[in-house]
């Protein structure tokens, strides 16, 4: 069972590489709270697999309304995939946080807009010659902040956010994240209040002033090693979401993996749900 990363790690540049910054075209960028789709008198729709239907976020999400736990601690690892342009500007990001998900069962209140505290990393098409890779954090409603941790398609990213003591009014948040191929690690002490609702680990369409952005094909992103305070997740525990992007694209989630701590997400350009098999240790 990999260990949650306790202590704060030491802010390191990855060698020759350039940190890597949000372009200005991002500035605003933003990782939302989960949007689920409802049906006429507001019910969350549902795969015929059970699985929530969201227009923003594909993954799995450990919920208190399931667990009946609040969540302090979560980690989650996962290679950065390598996007693609497809003839428009489009973007992904792979995460893990702590709230934002929805505090009824039937998923008819969101969790506050206020309270998702998360970090991750973003993978941009900007066109046939450009894409954008780089690490950020974000403490919902603020847009997010690039950290100056350089990654690129392939790196193995772990990264984790543990509140202190009590974690009550005030909380005290330590964000970490280690990228595994350079050696290269980044942490920050927050203050944030948050719900500690769910746990999240998430392959998402981002977010700017206009609304859900389109997904960028992501190829597939496998995650591993997810941790929910100390403890593996137990993804069988989980409620698995899958996303029907405004903008056409799709993204499916495989089974949890063998230890129920893993699973893989898999992009489609349309609406029609790719076959997503977990491709992880």
């Amino acid at each position: 069972m990999p260990a949650l990363l306790i202590c704060a790690l030491t802010v390191a540049l990855a060698g020759s590489s350039s940190p890597a910054i949000a372009r200005p075209a991002r500035a605003g960028a933003r990782h939302a709270p989960v949007e689920i789709l409802r049906d006429a008198i507001g019910d969350p729709l549902r795969t015929k697999d059970l699985q929530f239907i969201s227009t923003n976020w594909s993954g799995y999400v450990l919920p208190k309304f399931l667990t009946k736990k609040n969540y302090t601690a979560a980690q989650a690892t996962w290679i950065v995939p390598e996007v693609f342009f497809d003839g428009i500007e489009s973007a992904s990001s792979s995460w893990v946080g702590i709230g934002g998900f929805c505090k009824s069962k039937k998923c008819k209140q969101g969790d506050d807009d206020k309270t998702l505290i998360q970090l991750g990393t973003e993978q941009d098409a900007i066109s046939d010659t450009e894409t954008d890779y780089y690490a950020w954090y974000e403490l919902i409603p603020g847009a997010e902040i690039p950290t100056m941790l350089a990654v690129k398609p392939g790196d193995l990213i772990t990264a984790s956010l543990i509140c202190a003591g009590k974690c009550k009014n005030k909380q005290s948040w330590t964000l970490s994240m280690t990228n595994e191929t350079s050696g290269h690690s980044w942490s920050q002490v927050v203050t944030y209040e948050s719900s500690k609702l769910s746990v999240d680990v998430i392959q998402e369409a981002p977010s700017d002033q206009n609304g859900t952005l389109p997904l960028a094909d992501y190829g597939t992103a496998t995650f591993s090693d997810i941790a929910a305070d100390a403890a593996d997740a137990n993804l069988s525990e989980a409620e698995s979401l899958v996303m029907e992007n405004t903008h056409g694209e799709s993204s499916n989630v495989s089974a949890p993996n063998s230890t129920l701590n893993g699973f893989t997400a898999c992009f489609s350009p349309d609406s029609t749900l790719a076959p997503c098999v977990d491709t992880g240790p």
